[in-house]
């Protein structure tokens, strides 16, 4: 008698683990269609962070800069460098190649992490941004243009008393050519300048009171509508509606995020003739004189240096209101002979989305 009550009992234990297993299966079985629809559901949210993460406060920034991905654990390409620092008896400049070693790189690198640091100290990071080749190299490279010999920066003419005295207090480790129009921020000098020790500092290489590497600092003025570098460059005056300056919005810079114009496309438009060529200068920073200069097509460049490929975020979710200025989520693929190297997600007005990879100008719709 008991071993029948325990037949049926198992029997119906065994009855029970079939229907919920079949009831399993069926669910299984139809899940595929809802899991897609639910991926694309989650691929379409926005990043946790939201717009307002990328724009440049007034103030410190620096919270809100470790509150971004992490750069630093990135991919980056490896670099080229001088396997003797320029200044050397056997440094050679050649264009569209490496012009520093590798001391001269963490110089430069050094510099600029002293430059930022001071100007978040001040209060003052709403106020200076990349400008020129620097901010190019930024938009096309991530990072410093393989090729270039300084760092370009931009400053609000009102901030530079504070700039100037945060400086001063470098010295002697970090020093500061006072111009009229432009500063050059460099390193304790080296001597004799051409050593061929590949350590941190600046070397004399030009008749100018400054050392190489630096960087090159320019001022703006402002009215009410734009802004203007006070120097002379490239004979004419530089000027830009504020409306594509500010916000200042903050870009990937190597393993720095970095102020930058709200519309970088734009201004670069304006900086750049829209082309498909990469230039090496014909003057030279290390030594203020003219040098070789060479100019590509930078698709000839594309297996040797990385570049940015801009695209949307979301494809087909820009509103018919929307306009080619407003910001948007922007996915920028730093990629290297046809192999990604890393991507980062950021905001950008909508018509970054549509940058050539190769040359400032807007893809072809065809």
């Amino acid at each position: 008698m008991v071993r029948r009550g325990m037949m049926k009992f198992s029997a119906i234990i065994i009855i029970l683990g079939l229907l919920m297993f079949s009831r399993n299966y069926l669910q299984i079985s139809i899940r595929p269609s809802n899991v897609h629809r639910e991926v694309n559901v989650l691929n379409m949210k926005e990043p946790k962070l939201d717009r307002q993460s990328y724009v440049v406060d007034s103030g410190h920034i620096e919270v809100k800069r470790r509150n971004l991905p992490n750069l630093e654990n990135m991919n980056w390409p490896k670099k080229e460098f001088l396997l003797t620092p320029m200044g050397a008896p056997t440094s050679r400049q050649m264009p569209l190649e490496a012009k520093l070693s590798r001391g001269q790189m963490r110089t430069m690198w050094k510099l600029f992490s002293t430059f930022m640091n001071a100007m978040e100290e001040l209060g003052f990071s709403d106020r200076w941004m990349l400008y020129g080749g620097t901010l190019l190299g930024s938009f096309r490279h991530h990072d410093i243009t393989p090729w270039d010999d300084d760092l370009d920066l931009i400053v609000d003419v009102e901030a530079r008393p504070g700039l100037r005295e945060k400086i001063r207090k470098l010295k002697p480790d970090i020093l500061i050519k006072e111009g009229g129009q432009r500063d050059k921020i460099y390193a304790k000098l080296i001597e004799p300048s051409n050593s061929s020790e590949d350590v941190y500092g600046s070397r004399k290489l030009s008749a100018y009171n400054w050392g190489w590497p630096y960087l090159d600092v320019s001022y703006y003025s402002s009215n009410g509508t734009h802004i203007q570098e006070l120097a002379w460059s490239y004979g004419r005056y530089y000027g830009y509606a504020k409306s594509d300056i500010f916000p200042l919005i903050l870009r990937p810079f190597y393993k720095y995020w970095v102020p930058t114009p709200r519309n970088t496309f734009a201004v670069l438009l304006q900086t750049y003739p829209g082309n498909d060529l990469c230039s090496a200068s014909s003057y030279s920073h290390i030594t203020e004189h003219g040098t070789p200069g060479r100019t590509v097509p930078c698709k000839e460049l594309a297996d040797r240096y990385a570049f940015v490929e801009h695209t949307p975020l979301y494809e087909n979710v820009q509103n018919q209101n929307d306009t080619q200025d407003e910001l948007a989520w922007v996915r920028e693929r730093l990629v290297r002979g046809g192999k990604t190297i890393h991507e980062i997600n950021l905001v950008a007005p909508w018509r970054e989305s549509n940058a050539d990879t190769y040359r400032l100008h807007e893809k072809s719709s065809a």
